[in-house]
């Protein structure tokens, strides 16, 4: 697979990762999150692979790709969280309650 090609698929993955994130998450731990999903180092041994979902093939990604993967991640990530609005839910006072503790009986 040529390097345009990987990259729209890694680029796809990635929009489609931060449709469904955790807000609660900082942004390292969700980029973790996103490498471990998208492109794992099975072996442990500093090689990322991607996993091709039409030949159900890995594919190794180089790492000026995984570099470009993790910039690109970020970048896109701190513009969703600054489209964000935090909703801060105010108390609302339907009706004041009545104490009968104060009646007498």
């Amino acid at each position: 697979m040529d390097e345009k090609k990987l990259w729209l698929k890694i680029s796809g993955s990635i929009n489609y990762y931060l449709q469904y994130y955790s807000k609660g998450l900082s942004n390292e731990d969700l980029l973790l999150d996103y490498m471990e999903y998208a492109l794992p180092d099975m072996d442990g041994d500093g090689v990322h692979t991607y996993l091709d979902k039409q030949t159900l093939e890995r594919i190794i990604v180089d790492e000026n790709m995984v570099d470009k993967a993790k910039a690109a991640f970020i970048e896109r990530l701190e513009k969703k969280r600054s489209k964000e609005v935090i909703v801060v839910e105010e108390k609302k006072v339907l009706a004041k309650v009545i104490d009968f503790s104060k009646y007498k009986r």
